[in-house]
């Protein structure tokens, strides 16, 4: 059947994210987290700067792959032709799409041959506490850090840091959509892109080693 974005958006993704594209659907209740609201232009999972919209691969990466951990499912049953046309009407629900234009997407290499070495992790580790990521994720990594309870999203919702011991990352669980993540930081949260913080190259390696 050939349906259009329009379509497409009613028949698959308004039950969530509502027919206004605010993420207020009907199964929005029971729902957590909250599905995506589109109105306000903002997303997590980009592989462009922290605060710039996403570019159309970065939002057909995650209709192909889902967001692990949440109810947003992989779609993959639909043509690239249907998602490209469902990609041009979410962006409708923004003002963001027509007044500005994502930045360039940041140099994601492949990793490196020492990924996961001991020395990889042992320096990864250092980085780890160095920038006070057990702050919010914990020492051991489990999402109970000291500031966790505290945090809050864009909506001034409550935020749990993410537990990397339980469960794949919603942006992906590969060695590349952590280094991803880190690069970018998560837009809307209190996680935020480390590309200034962490300059060296096989550092920031060494940190997707530990977590890893």
């Amino acid at each position: 059947i050939e349906l259009r974005g329009e379509e497409l958006y009613f028949r698959y993704c308004s039950g969530c994210h509502g027919a206004e594209g605010d993420g207020n659907g009907a199964a929005a209740p029971f729902l957590d987290p909250q599905p995506r609201n589109f109105t306000r232009g903002v997303y997590k999972f980009r592989s462009t700067p922290s605060n710039s919209l996403p570019t159309d691969a970065d939002l057909l990466r995650t209709l192909r792959e889902g967001v692990h951990g949440t109810s947003m499912p992989p779609w993959r049953q639909l043509p690239e032709d249907q998602l490209t046309s469902l990609i041009a009407y979410l962006k409708t629900y923004s003002p963001r799409f027509a007044r500005e234009k994502p930045e360039p997407s940041l140099a994601l290499p492949g990793p490196p041959a020492n990924l996961g070495s001991p020395s990889s992790v042992e320096n990864g580790q250092k980085i780890y506490l160095s920038l006070k990521c057990g702050q919010c994720h914990g020492a051991a990594g489990k999402g109970d850090g000291p500031s966790a309870a505290t945090l809050t999203d864009s909506y001034d919702m409550p935020i749990k840091p993410f537990d990397f011991t339980r469960k794949a990352p919603k942006g992906g669980a590969r060695p590349e959509d952590l280094y991803r993540t880190f690069m970018t930081g998560l837009a809307g949260t209190p996680m935020p892109s480390y590309a200034a913080s962490i300059p060296d190259e096989q550092d920031r390696w060494d940190l997707v080693s530990f977590i890893l």
